[in-house]
């Protein structure tokens, strides 16, 4: 069942590809980034991502990840400071996965606030079994590229060279990245320029046929670039 979803973006609900439609044990990597669960609009568009009402989505989608991920494989989790402490709950008490580090992801611009303006987000390193890792200068302190936003772009959209950079440290050529709330569609570039399978799943059609045109236009720049 896992060739329907192969090296395509698919537009549909996580929860059920996932529960039914991705074998068990067939992932080698998960990069993803579900809805913080803040409820609010984003930047000066005031741009909104569905499921965001609350952090419920990823005490759902969680127990998934286990399931479809192979053993001895990590799973790469984006979450906020808001709720980082609630979905670690969660995960120490109610799932299989170890968690191995909690990893700072340093914003190179700052978002809007009063008082205090945020540059900073955070990424869960979980782990089924005993992965092995492959690059030596991995820090758990990591910095991203600015994020050009505008009416167009995800507001949750991650940096390419950030994404890259945990694809090889945690997969090898042809393995299968999983990225369930693929958004702007930014783990399906990085696999596609890195050698990786992926399966991409997006909810939201708007943002599904973004990441269709951007993986298009990048992967024929990068033909381009190699010939």
């Amino acid at each position: 069942m896992i060739e329907k979803y192969l090296n395509k973006i698919t537009l549909g609900d996580s929860l059920q590809i996932l529960g039914g439609g991705v074998n068990d044990s067939s992932i080698d990597l998960i990069v993803t980034d579900p809805p913080y669960g803040d409820g609010c609009g984003y930047g000066r568009n005031g741009k909104t991502i569905l499921n965001n009402e609350d952090e419920s989505i990823n005490y759902k989608i969680i127990p998934l990840l286990y399931k479809v991920l192979k053993p001895d494989k990590s799973c790469y989790l984006f979450t906020n400071w808001k709720f980082e402490s609630k979905i670690r709950h969660f995960i120490e008490n109610e799932t299989n996965f170890n968690i191995r580090m909690l990893i700072c992801i340093v914003k190179n611009n700052f978002g809007l606030g009063y008082g205090f303006r945020n540059q900073s987000e955070y990424c869960l390193v979980l782990e089924k079994g005993n992965p092995k890792y492959n690059l030596n200068d991995f820090s758990n302190v990591l910095k991203m590229q600015h994020i050009q936003h505008d009416q167009e772009t995800h507001p949750h959209q991650k940096g390419l060279y950030l994404i890259k950079k945990i694809i090889r440290h945690s997969s090898n050529e042809g393995d299968i990245v999983l990225d369930c709330f693929s958004g702007s569609g930014t783990t399906a570039v990085a696999c596609s320029e890195l050698n990786r399978q992926f399966i991409c799943i997006e909810k939201d059609e708007k943002y599904y046929k973004l990441s269709l045109d951007r993986l298009k236009n990048d992967t024929a720049q990068q033909k381009l670039f190699i010939l």
